[in-house]
């Protein structure tokens, strides 16, 4: 005859997909925040889901409702991995407005007039409408002030600012021929400049850099 005890102690928890759903989520959460590695949860994030849904057709479905849960989360960061990813590969490769990567010679491309803050406002608002914009021309800056120098003599660059919050300050490069070099030494930080520059890239912090750039 079964003791008072026995009747009342839980019932043990059968449903084994719901535990496997549980443990591969959070394994692939735990690896889809890890680089180069992270790979792997694009595997376990699915059979975790998969294996959730299964699971919540049998009893003890919290582990199952768990896993699902981590299985998405996990997709979700996978896919941010890609998307950054891209943007990197893009940032380093390609021009702003050529992002098939082919070179593009703008030496006798038509001017048109930009500023630097107003440039990286619009690259930040809507990249392809500034693209559109000042794609496959030259752009001629007036009166910029110079934030600071960079580069080398044969070399030489000047950062102008492009963007500035409470917290950081964001600048935009400008690089030179060696010809605007003695030009440039004798300029100061805060005197403003009038330059025309060829070619605009993306850099790494969301920014952009110009090259190729004359003094006017």
């Amino acid at each position: 005859m079964a003791t008072v005890s026995e009747s009342i102690a839980p019932k043990p928890d059968r449903n084994s997909l719901g535990k496997a759903a549980f443990i591969i989520g959070l394994i692939g959460l735990i690896m889809s925040f890890i680089p180069f590695i992270g790979f792997v949860s694009w595997l376990l994030a699915p059979l975790a889901i998969v294996f959730g849904l299964i699971a919540l057709r049998r009893p003890s479905r919290s582990l199952a409702i768990v896993g699902i849960i981590m299985g998405v989360i996990a997709l979700f960061v996978c896919v941010q991995w890609v998307r950054g990813t891209q943007k990197v590969a893009q940032a380093m490769s390609s021009d702003t407005f050529n992002n098939d990567g082919k070179p593009v010679d703008n030496a006798s491309a038509p001017i048109v007039n930009a500023s630097v803050r107003g440039l990286w406002k619009e690259l930040e608002d809507n990249k392809i409408a500034a693209g559109k914009k000042y794609g496959g021309h030259r752009l001629a800056f007036t009166d910029e002030r110079i934030h600071d120098f960079g580069g080398t003599a044969s070399e030489p660059t000047m950062d102008f600012v492009g963007k500035e919050d409470e917290f950081m300050i964001y600048t935009v490069t400008a690089s030179f021929d060696a010809a605007d070099g003695q030009k440039i030494s004798a300029l100061k930080k805060g005197q403003k400049v009038s330059f025309v520059c060829e070619q605009i890239g993306e850099t790494l912090t969301e920014g952009y850099s110009l090259s190729n750039c004359r003094l006017g």
